[in-house]
């Protein structure tokens, strides 16, 4: 990853397939911002929908707290929609 995000990966090795998720989602924006095509917006798209599933799910299996995991999703789909 060349930025720096408010939600570091290495934050969530313990949160089951978190850590994992933001790393392919930061790497998956950052080739998108370099390479706007259809191909990496479906890509970075695609791998949104299994990162708010997966941020959802911590929080229900209470991994996360309830205010994390929305400020989390808040975060990552500003990241989404601003690069649009």
């Amino acid at each position: 990853m060349k930025n720096t995000y408010r939600y570091n990966p290495e934050d969530y090795n313990d949160v089951l397939g978190l850590s994992d998720d933001l790393n392919i989602f930061y790497q998956l924006y950052e080739h998108y911002c370099e390479n706007r095509t259809q191909d990496s917006l479906f890509a970075l798209m695609n791998h949104w929908e299994n990162l708010f599933f997966t941020i959802k799910h911590r929080e229900v299996e209470g991994f996360l707290s309830p205010v994390l995991a929305s400020e989390t999703r808040d975060y990552l789909e500003e990241l989404v929609n601003g690069g649009l």
